[in-house]
């Protein structure tokens, strides 16, 4: 009696079909495509999915990407950042060259006034605690001790008003006795001022 009534609900159900298929469009029940039939990639207006193989052959050539713009101008920016820091090391390796560290008691030769080719220039010292390196924007924070104050200067290395860097003394904050084990010393100007006093 079930396998009855299964074929005469199936039955039912296609002759549903086959009318409702006639009165929707006037597209009969056979005309409906079925899975695995369509329209030819060839007769397609818009092909959406294409076959990128993985190893590309001479079947399939290389996909063309597309460079977004605001990549492309970020990528051309860093491009004449970097042939400057190389122009730049070339023509003044006296202060981009000299290898310093954090806890180096360091002197850069600076213009005062007069412009770049003053020769008014001052020594001016300090306790590296830390440097930044990032590109042209690269510097360094250095600490002293004048008239009893403590100061803090941020110089920039690529400047031109700096003539030259020499280091004074390597791990001028523990004289030596143990290594500076960090990148950036700012505990330094919670300490006393007689640590970071490197002008006499």
């Amino acid at each position: 009696m079930q396998q009855a009534r299964r074929v005469e609900s199936s039955s039912v159900t296609q002759q549903t079909l086959r009318a409702l298929s006639g009165k929707i469009h006037n597209i009969h029940i056979d005309n409906i495509p079925r899975p695995g039939k369509g329209v030819p990639k060839d007769e397609m207006p818009f092909y959406h999915h294409r076959y990128v193989p993985k190893f590309h052959d001479a079947g399939h050539p290389p996909r063309k990407k597309h460079k977004i713009p605001r990549k492309r101008a970020s990528k051309l920016l860093l491009d004449l950042q970097t042939e400057a820091v190389a122009k730049n090391k070339s023509d003044r390796p006296n202060v981009l060259d000299v290898e310093f560290w954090p806890g180096d008691a360091i002197e850069l030769e600076m213009v005062t006034h007069g412009g770049i080719n003053s020769d008014k220039t001052e020594k001016v010292r300090g306790v590296v605690l830390g440097r930044v390196n990032k590109g042209l924007g690269a510097s360094v924070l250095i600490r002293d001790v004048l008239f009893g104050d403590a100061v803090n200067r941020q110089i920039p290395l690529h400047s031109p008003l700096i003539k030259s860097l020499k280091v004074l003394e390597k791990n001028f904050i523990y004289k030596g006795k143990r290594k500076v084990k960090r990148g950036k010393l700012y505990f330094l100007m919670d300490r006393p001022k007689k640590d970071c006093q490197v002008t006499k």
